[in-house]
């Protein structure tokens, strides 16, 4: 017996509490709102109801028609106020007719407005035409771009080389005197400061109509290229900076190879002196070219009587 009353209890409760998918609190509400709106949708669809008039309906349609027969009468008394029975069949009043005058009026009016929209894009074209025209005189040198003005107020400058066709063929290439000087070095995988001058931003290596070396030289150039990326001397996806680039090889051995070049190109004084401090404390160090560069100097000097 127990059992039962608690059974009653839990459909009572079922009965009266709300159940709905939205828990908030006011969904008992939204519920009804949204049937009135389903309701109301259901109805706009259907032709029948469409044709129905409610009594407001027909009540606003006889205030309407009072309200037009006050209004013509107090414009013309004398006149009639008998409706042309032309659209009787049709229940219209042909003073109330919104389409019979609307539509030539309609037509005029967007005549007008095409005809004034063209009007109006033709002086836009003009007034934009003479401005261009005025600009053009007043600012003939900054337009021209073979004017010095033009260079100057784009802030460009020229190249130091002509631009070159994309595919030139290689007896008319001409190499820039880096270029010559990479060209006569023997590129290994170990030379990293030499390769970098033939690695693009990307990690990319450059064709040969941009590194402008040989056939053979290019292809030392991949290999030795695909040898240091192996060996992580060099990554795959960017370029290293310049400061970064040092060869693999003992670095008093790559300083004083520096310090020798110096001594050749500009014959720095302390570069001298700094290799010859370098041989007394590092004799195992190979300075064969700077040796060699002493031994022509000398010769030289033997030559033009200048020996002590």
């Amino acid at each position: 017996a127990a059992e039962g009353l608690r059974d009653d209890s839990r459909v009572r409760l079922l009965l009266d509490t709300k159940v709905s998918q939205s828990g908030s609190a006011d969904a008992l509400l939204q519920e009804a709102v949204d049937a009135v709106r389903a309701q109301r949708a259901s109805l706009e669809l259907d032709g029948a109801f469409r044709l129905k008039e409610t009594g407001a309906i027909t009540k606003l349609k006889q205030d309407e028609i009072e309200l037009t027969r006050k209004i013509f009468r107090r414009v013309d008394p004398t006149g009639s106020i008998t409706s042309n029975l032309s659209h009787a069949g049709h229940g219209i009043d042909p003073y109330w007719n919104p389409f019979t005058p609307v539509k030539d009026l309609k037509g005029q009016v967007t005549a007008e407005f095409d005809e004034y929209a063209r009007y109006v894009s033709v002086a836009e074209a003009k007034r934009t035409k003479i401005q261009i025209k005025k600009s053009l005189r007043r600012m003939a040198d900054k337009y021209n771009p073979y004017a010095h003005s033009f260079r100057d107020y784009h802030e460009r400058q020229a190249g130091s080389q002509a631009p070159k066709p994309f595919r030139l063929p290689d007896k008319y290439w001409e190499p820039t005197p880096l270029q010559v000087r990479l060209s006569n070095e023997k590129i290994t995988f170990r030379d990293v400061d030499i390769i970098q001058h033939f690695i693009a931003d990307n990690g990319y290596i450059l064709p040969r109509r941009t590194t402008m070396l040989s056939r053979k030289k290019q292809q030392e150039l991949v290999k030795a290229v695909r040898i240091a990326q192996c060996m992580s001397l060099l990554p795959y996806k960017w370029k290293l900076k310049d400061y970064q680039a040092m060869p693999l090889t003992d670095p008093l051995q790559w300083m004083a190879d520096r310090l020798t070049d110096r001594v050749k190109e500009a014959r720095d004084r302390r570069s001298r002196a700094m290799v010859q401090v370098m041989m007394e404390r590092y004799p195992e160090l190979n300075y064969r070219n700077f040796l060699k560069l002493q031994a022509e100097q000398r010769q030289r000097e033997e030559a033009m009587g200048t020996a002590p």
